[in-house]
């Protein structure tokens, strides 16, 4: 990218290339020819022998894009020899390099003329860490961890964003979809073989490999390829065998999982999409003439892009302010909602047994611990991708003209919205979620290796208050976000008055209503501490929305004036069934008449304060 200040346009100064190496058909009448150099790719020696194949068969998958566009044989890989004198980090050699740091990552950094986009050199590492991960130790996920390790930067304290995101790296990414797929599949009845665990393995590994490489031949990642198929045709491998899971090998893919019952497909892409046909046609197709003689057939080429196959979104789209809901990392099918659905149920069919079916005799239950930890997370996640449909956009690049061009923007439907929330409720907010069975709990056992390259917890225990409350926090951070509700009150300006709408109040009303689900009416029975009218996991999140609520209507976020006064009222709604709920006859537990009382102070204190405006 160079920024030309001799246009005379101030729109737009910048002059954009397209990163790609120097290929020239040696012979240029031919429809199909070899380049008159080829792009030689080099495993080192450090490459374990067992990881060589499904690395260089990775690699060679791009060679069927190349030819597409009228190039054969164009990268060739080769083996350095084990007497090899020469140097990996030569800028004379492009190499796929082993390294053994524990960090779970793989990166494909090259060096680009930057005046004219031309690749000079390119290698890619990968770090031994993540093909580890199917390793019985132990590691303590907190929020703060795996949020800078998948690139969300929720705020838990407050509802604002900065706008900030973070680059995951796909090895890390893949590492942990490893790591929950082995967790997944051996907890099931009866438990995945070696042989199957070693090609989830595989496959994996080989995914990584085309996945980088194609950064190195120019592609960026493509965040909307996931949703190509829908989850049962994923499980075709008539259909995948050639196109992969997704249209794009550049998206971040959780591990495909087939349903019990279901006939398993790939685990992992194990070829090129037709975006990347689509991507290498535009970036190394000899077209007719040259400079801006080739514009009218590049433009031609990249007038397809409204074509379902062809959506595109990068980083810069995957924030987790981003509005698109079909726009993730490690999100699965045409749906991601659906997605969600799927994971929640398949997450909560193995709660029972967990612990006995992942440690074997005469071992401790540090594994069970191990499966808990990733389980747990992957349920986070998948609601995660439910809570961007509220106040979501469809964000389309099509340009006016392009056949079949969308709108820029499109407010997701209120159908979809309503879902989304409704699974949140059910999931995350509402009475049933989180509940585990007591003798699970009490088999979380900890390690107790105490040495160098082992992490011991603070707590011998599992912190299930304090792990369940976090990751309601962060979903209460991402619907009750400021960004959030400014989309809901704007979407309602953008959706015809004749036409249904999810609006804010909705929101607002879902919400309250699942968390104080227990004293809508007053609370019947006989209620006593060991079995009280709220329970303690749900106590602890009513105060939290108390909280939020109260924060919002004293005007101490960035939420729309509308929302504020939809906080406080929503408040007030709590309040008087508070106040229903605290009558005698109701025979409340102390812990639950002291929960309520403490919530009826708070929002009388609210009530009566003072409004102190942050802003005019």
């Amino acid at each position: 990218v160079l920024k030309d200040f001799s246009k005379k346009s101030r729109e737009d100064r910048f002059v954009r290339y397209v990163n790609r190496w120097d290929l020239r058909k040696a012979d240029p009448s031919a429809e199909l020819s070899p380049p008159k150099k080829p792009i030689i790719f080099w495993l080192e020696k450090t490459i374990p022998y067992k990881f060589r194949k499904p690395i260089r068969d990775g690699i060679l998958e791009w060679n069927k894009a190349f030819e597409q566009a009228g190039f054969a044989d164009v990268i060739e890989v080769r083996q350095q020899p084990d007497d090899a004198t020469w140097d990996p980090e030569d800028i004379n050699y492009n190499t796929i390099r082993w390294i053994t740091c524990d960090m779970t990552f793989a990166s494909a950094p090259s060096r680009v003329n930057p005046t004219t986009g031309q690749i000079l050199d390119a290698d890619v590492i990968y770090d031994a860490g993540f093909a580890d991960v199917w390793k019985a130790r132990y590691r303590l996920h907190q929020p703060s961890e795996l949020r800078a390790m998948f690139g969300a930067t929720l705020n838990t304290r407050d509802v604002d964003h900065d706008g900030r995101f973070g680059y995951e790296n796909l090895a890390a990414g893949l590492g942990h979809e490893l790591a929950l797929g082995h967790a997944v599949l051996a907890a099931r009845s009866p438990k995945i073989s070696e042989a199957e665990a070693e090609k989830i393995t595989m496959q994996g590994i080989k995914s990584i490999a085309t996945h980088e490489v194609g950064h190195t031949l120019g592609l960026r990642h493509n965040f909307k390829a996931s949703t190509f198929y829908s989850l049962d045709e994923m499980h075709d491998t008539a259909k995948t065998a050639k196109t992969g899971l997704a249209s794009s090998i550049m998206d971040y893919m959780p591990i495909n999982l087939a349903k019990p019952g279901q006939k398993q497909g790939d685990y992992f892409s194990q070829t090129i999409g037709p975006y990347d046909y689509w991507v290498i046609e535009y970036g190394y197709k000899t077209l007719p003439g040259s400079g801006e003689a080739e514009l009218p057939a590049l433009r031609k080429i990249a007038g397809r892009c409204a074509e379902p196959q062809f959506d595109f979104a990068d980083d810069g789209d995957t924030r987790e302010i981003d509005p698109d809901p079909l726009t993730n990392r490690f999100d699965m099918g045409k749906d991601p909602l659906a997605y969600a659905k799927r994971q929640a149920e398949l997450i909560a069919s193995l709660w029972d047994g967990l612990a006995e079916r992942m440690t074997d005799e005469g071992e401790g239950y540090q594994r069970a611990r191990w499966a808990f930890e990733r389980l747990l997370f992957g349920h986070h996640r998948s609601m995660q991708y439910a809570g961007r449909f509220i106040g979501g956009l469809y964000i389309h690049r099509d340009h006016k003209g392009d056949p079949g061009a969308r709108p820029p923007v499109e407010v997701v439907e209120a159908k979809k919205q309503r879902e989304a929330l409704a699974l949140l409720n059910a999931e995350v907010f509402g009475p049933k979620a989180y509940r585990f069975p007591p003798e699970l709990l009490n088999r979380l056992g900890a390690s107790k290796w105490y040495h160098w390259g082992t992490e011991i917890p603070d707590r011998s225990d599992y912190p299930i208050h304090e792990k369940i409350l976090d990751w309601q926090k962060e979903h209460l951070a991402q619907v009750l976000s400021s960004l959030t509700l400014q989309r809901l009150i704007d979407s309602e300006a953008k959706v015809p008055a004749s036409q249904d709408a999810f609006t804010a109040a909705e929101l607002f009303e879902g919400l309250t209503g699942a968390i104080f689900a227990e004293i809508h009416k007053p609370p019947q029975g006989k209620f006593t501490n060991r079995k009280p009218a709220v329970s303690s996991v749900r106590r602890a999140l009513q105060t939290e929305y108390v909280d939020r609520l109260g924060n919002m209507a004293m005007g101490r976020t960035h939420a729309p004036d509308d929302c504020r006064a939809l906080a406080a009222e929503e408040l007030f709604r709590v309040r008087a069934w508070a106040k229903e709920a605290l009558r005698p006859k109701t025979n409340l537990d102390r812990y639950t008449r002291a929960h309520l009382r403490e919530l009826f102070r708070k929002i009388e204190r609210i009530r009566t304060a003072r409004l102190e405006m942050t802003r005019p």
